[in-house]
């Protein structure tokens, strides 16, 4: 694939054909080919098998495909940009929302983000670390969550490549860490009490396993230094957007409390994350 200047940024379809004829192991490239483009999405070809948040949540995932994502990111961050853009990241409302916008919310949502918005030095944080996150020099995909990785029989390929652009490495952990803690929170449903602290505990000890398994296999095959307070900062970032989207279905539940609180813990707190992510 050619792509004409390569400070423009690249329509979907030219980044998606770039991953696709990238391997992360043999055989298996970054992304799905594309079949077919138009002004819309690009249609991509059929992948067999769930997407990895399904397989989490089911119990399913394994070691090998939780390491095949960490080696794809280092794959990916170690490439040559397909061209230039920054990368478009998942964007909390730091600053104060249009009526129109406000209005729109659920109340539970409104309830969040009057927290924040209370908050000087969490938005202060929030818009350092979202800054930061998008002026770098490697190619990122921007919204590698685990429900936009699917899990192929040959290893996990991404997909939904239209937030692809330039800046840090951190973004695209954050992402991927954010989620497979959120994966296992969402599953939260013991009643109060003993139980519901067991459940919790059991569930974060689950979730920061996979985080562990994930960046020492990314250390192992990428060669960029990641710095650790932008990722607790990107990671809590991503928590704070998993629990204002779950927000929009639901009262403020418990499960919409714990993941607005490890986010901002994360987020003012980057001793935190030192704490589950322990580099060997």
């Amino acid at each position: 694939m050619t792509i004409t200047e390569a400070s423009a940024r690249p329509r979907e379809d030219e980044v998606v054909r770039w991953a696709a004829g990238i391997e992360v192991s043999p055989g298996v490239p970054l992304a799905p080919r594309v079949v077919g483009a138009g002004p819309g999405r690009p249609a991509l070809a059929e992948v067999t098998g769930p997407r990895l948040d399904a397989r989490l949540q089911g119990g399913a995932a394994t070691i090998a495909h939780l390491r095949h994502v960490a080696r794809a990111l280092a794959t990916l961050h170690a490439a040559d940009p397909p061209g230039g853009g920054e990368v478009v990241l998942e964007s909390l409302p730091w600053e104060p929302l249009p009526l129109r916008a406000w209005a729109g919310l659920a109340a539970t949502q409104r309830r969040l983000i009057g927290e924040l918005h209370g908050d000087e030095a969490l938005r202060s944080r929030g818009r350092a670390v979202q800054a930061a996150l998008s002026t770098g020099d490697v190619w990122c995909h921007g919204d590698a969550r685990t429900n936009n990785v699917v899990v192929a029989d040959g290893g996990p390929m991404l997909i939904d490549w239209e937030c692809a652009g330039l800046g840090r490495p951190e973004a695209d952990l954050g992402s991927l860490c954010g989620s497979l803690l959120y994966d296992q929170l969402t599953l939260l449903d013991a009643p109060k009490g003993v139980e519901a602290q067991e459940e919790l505990r059991a569930s974060l000890g689950r979730a920061t396993g996979h985080v562990r398994v994930v960046l020492a296999a990314y250390r192992e095959h990428g060669h960029r230094r990641l710095d650790p307070d932008l990722l607790s900062g990107a990671v809590g970032g991503s928590l704070l957007s998993r629990a204002l989207m779950r927000a929009s279905q639901t009262r403020f539940d418990r499960v919409v409390r714990t993941l607005a609180g490890l986010g901002r813990g994360l987020l003012l707190d980057p001793a935190r994350w030192r704490a589950i992510d322990v580099p060997a």
